[in-house]
């Protein structure tokens, strides 16, 4: 099988992509501060991944690897000290009933060697895995974040209202109706959105979380994800009879047994097929095997203190603070290394908290 060379992929660059970035970064930055007001907590809220479920200590450990898997930070068998955030994917503080089931998984590895892609810590020795329980992305360019960021914070409501569904999707599929035919439509977009509808409910230890968003991978492309590979006793998350059903299980779980994770990278063999400016299409599994690099290990442990919760909402994590074997490609990757950045920036402002990595899963969970 022969894998894409990083060095043959191509950005896509566009005359107006700075003034449209400039404009998403302040569209985030000003809903950072309206959530203040807006979410009613005495604190600002994330525009997306808003609601908190817990932060649990792990290990990431590098597996034993051959040929073109062996790069980057998975060149040599290591094992880091870890942390890992749930959350909900929404910018709400809600019960859980009235949220989605779009629900991240954000990993934070301490002691990684290498200078940061993010330009204000490039001395910080930390390394993040932004994932998610679904496949596939909804907006590709920053043009599409800054009408679909609007929107999107409508959800779930705009969805479940039959009054407000088919209007939103209109003005979702034609970017408010600046597209004016059909061929220009974002179908991709639209059906990678409602495809997170269909994510089903369960203990966030037994999804599986994909990156959605393409990486370099050394010299070649790849994408990531973690597969659980630890039966969990407690699979259903009844929203309806508990509006901290998410949390509450996570909780219990935890309490209970250890539980781990395969980290999985997928190789890139066409970027016709397999899109890395795309992220609305799924990458065949025919086209290239999904293929285990590291382990994720979370023993068991009580997060069930408000203490944790706290860490959890003061602990950032960015697909950009990686190191260059591992640099995020594709125009909404490079949306988000500023989306991403000022977004905490203004967060820890407004709640006066200290904007510093942290050295160990220690500082955060005693």
């Amino acid at each position: 099988m022969e894998f894409v060379r990083f060095e043959t992929y191509r950005p896509i660059e566009r005359p107006t992509y700075q003034q449209e970035l400039d404009e998403v970064v302040q569209q985030v930055a000003d809903r950072t501060r309206g959530s203040v007001e807006r979410q009613k907590a005495g604190r600002a809220v994330r525009t997306a991944h808003g609601k908190t479920y817990g932060l649990v200590k792990a290990t990431v450990t590098v597996s034993e690897l051959e040929g073109p898997y062996a790069q980057g930070i998975f060149a040599e068998p290591v094992t880091y000290d870890a942390v890992v955030r749930y959350s909900n994917g929404l910018g709400h503080l809600r019960a859980d009933s009235l949220l989605g089931a779009a629900c991240g998984m954000g990993i934070k590895m301490f002691g990684v060697p290498g200078t940061s892609l993010l330009t204000d810590e490039p001395e910080a020795t930390t390394f993040d895995l932004n994932l998610i329980n679904n496949k596939v992305f909804f907006a590709n360019t920053a043009y599409d974040y800054m009408v679909i960021e609007e929107l999107f914070s409508e959800l779930p409501d705009a969805l479940v209202n039959p009054a407000r569904r088919k209007s939103w999707m209109g003005e979702f599929l034609t970017r408010r109706g600046t597209l004016e035919t059909a061929d220009e439509w974002l179908w991709d977009e639209l059906f990678a959105m409602l495809s997170f509808t269909r994510v089903q409910r369960q203990n966030l230890l037994s999804y599986t979380y994909n990156s959605m968003g393409a990486f370099r991978y050394g010299d070649h492309v790849a994408k990531l994800r973690t597969v659980p590979v630890t039966p969990v006793d407690h699979l259903e998350v009844d929203v309806q009879a508990d509006g901290e059903a998410f949390r509450n299980t996570l909780v219990a779980e935890t309490a209970e047994r250890d539980h781990a994770f395969e980290l999985q990278v997928q190789l890139n063999t066409d970027l016709t097929r397999m899109p890395v400016d795309n992220t609305s299409v799924e990458w065949p599994e025919q086209l290239s095997p999904w293929v285990g690099v590291a382990r994720i290990d979370i023993p068991r442990q009580d997060i069930g203190g408000a203490d944790n919760l706290t860490a959890a909402d003061g602990t950032s994590i960015t697909p950009w603070r990686v190191r260059e074997d591992h640099r995020p490609i594709g125009e909404i990757q490079r949306v988000r290394e500023e989306v991403y950045r000022r977004s905490s920036v203004e967060r820890h402002r407004l709640n006066g908290q200290p904007r510093v990595e942290p050295r160990s899963s220690a500082e955060l969970l005693s």
